[in-house]
């Protein structure tokens, strides 16, 4: 019987230091695991961010279309929707916003988008420990002044 009470007193003693030791590991992954789950959750706000301000960018390119169009290429004022209400307003001063308001989206969606990009980048880090699968994912386009500038285009217009 004795024998018996001391094989529980092992098993115990080892099922407490089991536990511990997970627990400890518990503890380390907890920041680890928050820190992966918060760089996720941005990149999602961040993806349907860009896509709200796609949809908006494309009504504003709508509304600028439709400025230029012939029957309201006479007219001095226009109507403009404003949240609930409409306005009428001069057509030179709502087409320079929505202009300003298309060059704002677009800073704003290139923001987002590099810091997708970044922040995809961290997310692989700490998956994986190394950043192999978005080695890639940082290339930019080639512009046109660089294309320009690689095929010599440039010189050829300015001679």
């Amino acid at each position: 019987m004795l024998r018996k009470g001391l094989r529980f007193f092992r098993h115990d003693c080892v099922a407490q230091l089991v536990s511990t030791r997970f627990a400890f590991v518990l503890m380390e992954f907890i920041p680890i695991l928050t820190e992966r789950e918060r760089l996720a959750e941005d990149i999602l706000t961040n993806k349907q961010l860009v896509v709200d301000y796609d949809k908006t960018r494309n009504t504003n390119r709508e509304a600028l279309t439709k400025l230029k169009k012939e029957p309201l290429k006479s007219q001095k004022k226009v109507w403009v929707n404003l949240g609930d209400f409409f306005v009428k307003l001069e057509k030179d001063n709502v087409k320079t916003h929505i202009e300003k308001d298309q060059k704002n989206l677009e800073e704003e969606i290139s923001s987002l988008r590099n810091t997708i990009k970044r922040k995809t980048t961290e997310l692989e880090k700490l998956e994986t420990g190394e950043i192999k699968k978005m080695k890639g994912f940082e290339l930019r386009g080639i512009t046109a002044n660089d294309l320009y500038n690689i095929t010599g285009v440039n010189k050829e217009l300015n001679e």
